[in-house]
């Protein structure tokens, strides 16, 4: 069984349908909750530090884009440990306030509130590679895998995917990724287990 934390319209629920996983859903937003219920088995409209979460339940537990919009996440991530089942599987992705775009922005005095992004007005953390293991590992999950991801080049430039320069500009982006991922990497993605 599967939680998805901070399930939005239920993107993952609608991926999953039919794969014979069972998944649970948690999000604040109450539009989104609605349509996001149908595609879940149990489904709690309310934050997750407001969820009754069933002790030892999940096998597998989602925080896509989660913690950074939260007062206490380490409170949070203690809360999701408990409602995992030992060893459980834990898939946590945080914007990378490291990437270089925001290191030259604090060079030149800039520290902008954006609407999207990893400098967006609802963030209340802003997390480095370390500082996110670090936090991770304050809740008691072992760290298995760490990714680096490149800036989301699709939602940039709109339409561009089948343009030369897009397909250069995404190349040139996975090397920098590859090669120098605290400097280049847009988020990072945490794969870690719960205490056994």
């Amino acid at each position: 069984m599967t939680l998805d934390v901070g399930a939005a319209q239920g993107i993952l629920g609608q991926l999953l349908q039919g794969s014979g996983l069972v998944i649970d859903g948690i999000e604040p937003n109450t539009e989104w909750a609605e349509l996001a219920k149908p595609f879940y088995r149990q489904f709690f409209a309310t934050t997750v530090e407001g969820a009754q979460l069933p002790d030892g339940t999940y096998d597998a537990v989602v925080c896509a884009d989660v913690l950074e919009h939260l007062p206490d996440p380490l409170t949070v991530l203690k809360q999701l440990v408990k409602a995992a089942k030992p060893g459980a599987t834990f898939f946590i992705s945080v914007p990378n306030i490291a990437h270089f775009s925001i290191r030259l922005m604090l060079l030149f005095g800039y520290f902008p509130k954006m609407e999207r992004g990893i400098l967006d007005r609802t963030h209340l953390q802003f997390l480095t590679r370390d500082t996110a293991a670090a936090l991770l590992e304050s809740a008691g999950l072992s760290i298995e895998n760490v990714y680096a991801t490149g800036v989301p080049l699709e939602e940039v430039w709109k339409g561009g995917e089948d343009k030369s320069l897009f397909k250069l500009i995404r190349g040139c982006q996975n090397l920098a990724v590859d090669w120098m991922p605290r400097l280049a990497g847009f988020q990072w993605i945490f794969q870690a287990r719960s205490p056994a």
